[in-house]
């Protein structure tokens, strides 16, 4: 695990240790996390170092997101606040219910790189949510966090303006495919978040998955999308089939996906998104 510094109070676990990325904002009083990863040891090491080095405590873990490679760390975190769109908690009550059982974890865990690193795990909803925005202040400092949609409805981002920084959770997958495939991705609202990171005063880009990138790649990434969704539109309205639209779409050249089936999956997830407008 190497934690590295971006800018002055802008800390980030990018080398994919973590699974998907973790964050860290420092205030004058406190830290802020966002997300906690898939590593318990490494998640627990992070916290430890950072406050250490600065001297503050960890206030506040901040989710982008529900899927387990960002909230699975949470238990790290039992003692701050835990803040996650309403969308985020609603689905990790659903997925603890239902999805991460005993069993699966047991799964994971044999498949796991690192076998220690979801040893013991439990898991720790959110304390606090939000509908649409929340901000956090401390001193003359502020923290915005969003719920923008895209990736999954509960998807937000969390800006530290002074810092010109934004962590975006999944919204970003820098230098692969993006996974588009979860019940509700929405490729609009993803579209629409893009533009609204551009529209920010933002230089450092923290995304779910990748290394830090700049408004360049969020560009390269709302190129991607527009086309997609222009020639899905055009199809869908000329009555072509769900076969034929996503085979079109997939001819588009773009990133490859972390995994083989990503791109086919989530195509035919935004095909379904489209086609019901």
């Amino acid at each position: 695990m190497t934690y590295e510094k971006i800018i002055e109070n802008v800390y980030a676990i990018t080398d994919g240790s973590t699974r998907g990325n973790v964050a860290a904002f420092v205030l004058p009083s406190e830290i802020i996390f966002v997300d906690s990863g898939m590593s318990l040891p490494i998640i627990k090491k992070f916290r430890e170092e950072l406050e250490k080095e600065t001297g503050k405590k960890v206030s506040t873990l901040v989710i982008t997101h529900t899927h387990g490679d960002h909230v699975f760390g949470n238990q790290i975190f039992k003692d701050c606040r835990i803040i996650a769109s309403k969308h985020t908690k609603e689905r990790m009550v659903s997925s603890k219910a239902n999805d991460w059982t005993l069993e699966k974890m047991e799964e994971w865990k044999k498949t796991a790189e690192d076998p220690t690193a979801l040893e013991g795990l439990e898991i720790v909803l959110p304390t606090e949510t939000f509908e649409n925005t929340i901000e956090l202040e401390d001193f003359d400092k502020k923290i915005i966090i969003k719920n923008t949609g895209g990736h999954t409805a509960g998807s937000s981002y969390v800006y530290y303006p002074e810092a010109k920084a934004l962590i975006a959770g999944d919204n970003l997958f820098i230098g692969s495919f993006p996974w588009a495939g979860d019940q509700s991705a929405n490729p609009q609202k993803w579209i629409d978040t893009f533009k609204e990171y551009l529209s920010l005063d933002v230089e450092y880009f923290i995304p779910g998955h990748g290394s830090i990138s700049t408004k360049a790649e969020v560009q390269e990434y709302l190129d991607y999308f527009d086309k997609v969704v222009v020639l899905m539109r055009k199809m869908i309205t000329q009555g072509f089939s769900e076969d034929r639209v996503v085979e079109k779409a997939n001819e588009i050249e773009f990133h490859p996906p972390r995994r083989e089936t990503w791109k086919e999956t989530s195509l035919r997830k935004w095909y379904q998104v489209l086609s019901q407008k």
